[in-house]
């Protein structure tokens, strides 16, 4: 999960720190701190967004058969996403994503 999250991350940063500082004024040492926390909220929000259904799955997989949660008869990903789907449906892989988009946005945009 780790390694799509950074790619993602990365490539929106770099693409968004881009657009960003075109628009804004080159001289300007505050436009420069806006350019960087913008792009890092928006790589961040990207990057968790595209990887919730990643991180359903694997937490998913650390917590099976504790305190009553489910069990699955294979530890790949793509049968754990398919058993997830099959019996909650397509919207169970997006679970707490406001919350995850939320927490990552603000995190990689202070650092």
């Amino acid at each position: 999960m780790n390694a799509p999250f950074t790619a993602v991350h990365f490539a929106t940063y770099e693409a968004m720190k881009k657009v960003l500082s075109e628009i804004s004024l080159e001289n300007a040492s505050e436009e420069q701190i806006l350019v960087h926390l913008t792009a890092g909220g928006v790589a961040g929000a990207l990057a968790s967004a595209v990887t919730t259904p990643l991180d359903v799955v694997k937490t998913r997989l650390q917590c099976q058969g504790v305190c009553g949660a489910d069990k699955f008869s294979n530890t790949s990903i793509r049968m754990t996403l398919k058993q997830i789907v099959a019996k909650e449906g397509p919207q169970a892989l997006l679970r707490r994503l406001k919350a995850r988009v939320l927490f990552h946005a603000l995190a990689a945009a202070i650092c």
